[in-house]
């Protein structure tokens, strides 16, 4: 990773939704061994994980939660940073024909609100756009972009 030097963003770290509660003690003992230095943002898809507990954990551990379809109080943000990744439904877009096949740009106005309040505390914001989330991630950026603007 360090090969990127000052192109690197946070480290994606996801979690199945197979990994649950159980494996709270082992996500403990992973994050305690990562290398120091980098960023690292965790997606859990297993909702039973979502709290406090894992919070304080990832606070503890200077790695942030990533948002995933929903924006969230900002005073759960425990890092520098934040990591927004936007999704989208497979079942509702092919995300494969260079178009847009679902206008989100209401969900893409809500988001922008929250980044610009990120922004304002001076946080670093990295966003992803799934291919699945309108079917045309660079209008999706660009959207939200000019909405920053």
């Amino acid at each position: 990773m360090s090969h990127l030097q000052n192109k690197l963003g946070p480290l994606l770290l996801q979690f199945p939704s197979s990994f649950g509660p159980k494996h709270f003690p082992l996500l403990r003992e992973f994050l305690s061994t990562l290398p120091k230095g980098f960023r690292y943002a965790v997606e859990v898809r297993n909702k039973g994980l979502l709290g406090e507990k894992l919070n304080s954990l990832l606070r503890e551990n200077g790695v942030t939660l990533v948002l995933v379809g929903q924006p969230v109080p900002e005073e759960e943000v425990a890092t520098d940073f934040v990591y927004v990744r936007l999704k989208g439904d497979r079942r509702k877009v092919n995300g494969a024909l260079g178009k847009v096949e679902v206008d989100r740009t209401e969900d893409i106005r809500k988001w922008a609100v929250q980044v610009k309040s990120f922004l304002d505390r001076q946080l670093e914001v990295f966003g992803y756009f799934s291919k699945y989330y309108s079917g045309y991630p660079p209008n999706d950026a660009e959207q939200l972009l000019n909405l920053l603007r």
